[in-house]
């Protein structure tokens, strides 16, 4: 006698994560002038403007469709777009090498603090994959469709809690090194 091999679940795919790096050219000799110039061309945003910007845009969709008894998943997918936007400074001949340094160290840290909040999202899109990976299926349609809202829903808003505490923590970046005491 043989049996049936119970049915594969479906394929879910990796998220597909596309990033951005958009600058905005800042010029200066002083370091007030640079200053001033990422205050006035920085990224505006809804709460004024910032030195640099992570922008996610994430975008996670998902049919339903009874099978054999059984309500599963229709064409599962998550998409990820992360636009940063920083400053870039083309120092002129006559800078310093302690204002290198520092306009150095200062790029570096906006860097680093701005993939903080890139690499919150790509958790976030990964987290909602394996969600879609582990419950695939349920009893019924409404079943399944209102616990992928649901869970999908505490996945993205921890995911915004998470990138609000990285900024409330470190200032906005400020304790990684992305403030200018100039």
């Amino acid at each position: 006698m043989f049996a049936t091999a119970p049915p594969l679940p479906p394929t879910i795919p990796d998220p597909v994560v596309l990033e951005d790096v958009r600058y905005y050219v800042i010029e200066g000799r002083s370091e007030p002038e640079l200053v001033a110039q990422m205050n006035a061309k920085g990224y505006l945003g809804e709460h004024g403007r910032y030195w640099g910007y992570t922008s996610p845009e994430l975008k996670w969709s998902f049919g339903v469709k009874l099978v054999d008894g059984r309500c599963k998943l229709v064409d599962p997918k998550v998409v990820l777009i992360i636009t940063t936007t920083l400053p870039a400074w083309t120092p002129p001949s006559s800078t310093s090498a302690a204002m290198m340094a520092k306009w150095r160290a200062f790029d570096r840290a906006i860097h680093h603090h701005e993939g903080e909040h890139a690499q919150i999202a790509r958790d976030e899109a990964r987290k909602l994959v394996v969600l879609m990976r582990k419950h695939h299926s349920d009893v019924s349609c409404s079943g399944l469709d209102a616990y992928m809202q649901t869970e999908g829903r505490a996945i993205t808003g921890k995911a915004d809690t998470a990138s609000a505490e990285l900024d409330e923590r470190t200032g906005h970046g400020a304790t990684e090194g992305v403030a200018l005491s100039w």
